[in-house]
């Protein structure tokens, strides 16, 4: 293959850095808003750059996964991620509320000891998201690829949701796998969605799982992303018997940047390192 994908996303993801910084000093030099309106423009320049940015991000993303070393074409260890294709950053407002790295990049980032993470990806969009490697498979297809995967994964993530075919996915992991190897995670969630997912698990196969505490009014003024309608993000994982386990995402005081969720998926999911043998080593909010 040749490497032109791997150029063009190179060329865009610098060229969207350079429109971030030309809007920021634009911005900044303009002055007050309300004196000078035309600074304004200096926020679109920025917004611009974010979506060339990602841009460039898919464009690796399709070079990545199309590599011979890529774990769709190899035998490489890798984490099955299963989830709504709603969560995806496919919309331009879900772009720029994303920022320069999406949940699903930095959830990659923290399992990446397990092995690369790979997901379905949503037929027909052009070029696939950043973060897992995506599979593309008709309806007729798709079962059986999730079943093949799933058997071979090192780790199986899903991303709890009460959307039909993502409860058959979660049907098929608790039917098939040990209880060690699922993992759900809980992001942006309210709490009658969890309650409703957590009702359809019991229902349909019997499996308790935790209450979820919704956040309080103090998380919320820390957090601004979050209010009391949300479930606390985590994880549940299983280690035997499928006695359930919550993991909360730690609270940051600090963000930087409105999307800064790497060390604490990081630091949530260190039981599940220990539950596999797996060496858990601190992930910076810097890391790549």
């Amino acid at each position: 293959m040749s490497d032109g994908p791997t150029s063009s996303g190179s060329a865009l993801k610098i060229f969207g850095i350079l429109l971030i910084i030309g809007g920021a000093i634009f911005y900044a030099a303009a002055g007050d808003v309300e004196e000078n309106p035309i600074a304004l423009l200096g926020g679109v320049i920025m917004a611009l750059g974010v979506l060339v940015y990602f841009r460039g991000r898919k464009q690796a993303a399709k070079a990545s996964a199309a590599a011979p070393q890529s774990v769709l074409n190899s035998a490489g260890a890798h984490v099955l991620y299963l989830r709504s294709f709603r969560t995806d950053a496919s919309s331009s407002a879900k772009v720029l509320a994303s920022g320069l790295s999406t949940e699903e990049e930095q959830l990659a980032d923290a399992l990446r000891p397990f092995g690369q993470l790979i997901a379905i990806g949503k037929p027909g969009e052009p070029l696939p998201l950043p973060g897992a490697a995506r599979m593309y498979a008709s309806d007729a297809e798709w079962k059986d690829i999730v079943l093949d995967r799933m058997q071979s994964a090192s780790l199986v993530v899903i991303r709890a949701s009460t959307r039909r075919g993502l409860l058959w996915e979660v049907e098929q992991a608790i039917h098939l796998l040990p209880p060690q190897n699922v993992v759900f995670f809980i992001l942006n969630m309210t709490m009658k969605g969890y309650q409703q997912f957590a009702a359809r698990v019991h229902e349909d196969l019997a499996l308790n799982l935790p209450d979820v505490p919704a956040f309080n009014l103090l998380q919320a003024v820390v957090d601004f992303r979050q209010n009391p309608s949300k479930a606390q993000s985590g994880f549940i994982y299983f280690p035997a018997d499928w006695t359930p386990v919550f993991l909360p995402l730690p609270n940051t005081i600090v963000r930087l940047g409105y999307n800064d969720l790497r060390e604490s998926l990081n630091t949530a999911l260190r039981p599940v390192f220990d539950l596999h043998g797996i060496p858990w080593q601190s992930l910076g909010r810097f890391h790549s």
